[in-house]
């Protein structure tokens, strides 16, 4: 088992972030919870049912996304040096 079949889409704070990578074009697009709460057939399924539910918004495409949760947090350069 897997975070996506355990966890599902109610489970997750409103505003966490999720990110939609499309696998056939690369394109990538966000959403919150929030947003995917709204949609009625997703309210109450599990994330790997959220994922294939998805499908790419870029014109043209409408290819299968894998669906990743974004990092809130900030990326730090590297600190370390060589002695």
């Amino acid at each position: 088992m897997t975070w996506k079949t355990e966890l599902r889409l109610d489970d997750l704070p409103p505003q966490s972030r999720l990110e939609a990578f499309c696998k056939t074009c690369s394109a990538a697009r966000y959403y919150t919870a929030q947003e995917l709460l709204a949609r009625r057939a997703l309210a109450h399924a599990h994330l790997d049912q959220v994922e294939t539910a998805l499908k790419c918004v870029q014109p043209g495409c409408g290819g299968a996304v894998a669906l990743y949760e974004a990092s809130s947090g900030e990326t730090e350069a590297f600190q370390g040096g060589m002695p």
